[in-house]
């Protein structure tokens, strides 16, 4: 998730929110790993990118949802590798990306395709560790 979050650094996840409202677009999140890499239980952090009903495609190193090209402040580097999509977003997944876009940098939707609502842990809101990094997201 460079450059948002550096390895080592703790978060504060929020896991009540999402039982009143609905993730959303831009929301940082920790989810269970639907690749079931390594035969167990891992979790990643991941940025929403793409909505249910949402047509998502990566072309020319470029995200685009529904057509437009995606302004991503977050992220410092272009979308290396493969071309995707179009993809159409079923109801209730969601299209999960990392922050780092370089190539082999993230497992992410380009790999398994959108995540069902329920592998989704909760919202990171916060680095809380080390102290000079603390800050929200």
């Amino acid at each position: 998730m460079e450059p948002t979050l550096a390895q080592d650094e703790w978060l504060f996840v929020n896991k009540i929110g999402y039982l009143l409202g609905s993730p959303g677009r831009g929301d940082v999140i920790v989810l269970k790993d639907p690749s079931g890499s390594e035969g167990k239980l891992r979790y990643l952090v991941k940025r929403i990118v793409g909505m249910p009903g949402d047509r998502v495609e990566i072309a020319g190193q470029q995200l685009y949802i529904n057509g437009e090209l995606v302004d991503e402040p977050y992220t410092d580097s272009p979308i290396e590798g493969m071309n995707y999509g179009p993809e159409v977003i079923q109801q209730g997944h969601f299209f999960v990306m990392g922050d780092n876009r370089r190539e082999r940098a993230s497992l992410d939707s380009r790999t398994f395709h959108a995540v069902p609502r329920e592998l989704i842990i909760g919202r990171a809101e916060a680095i809380v560790w080390p102290i000079p990094q603390l800050r929200l997201l």
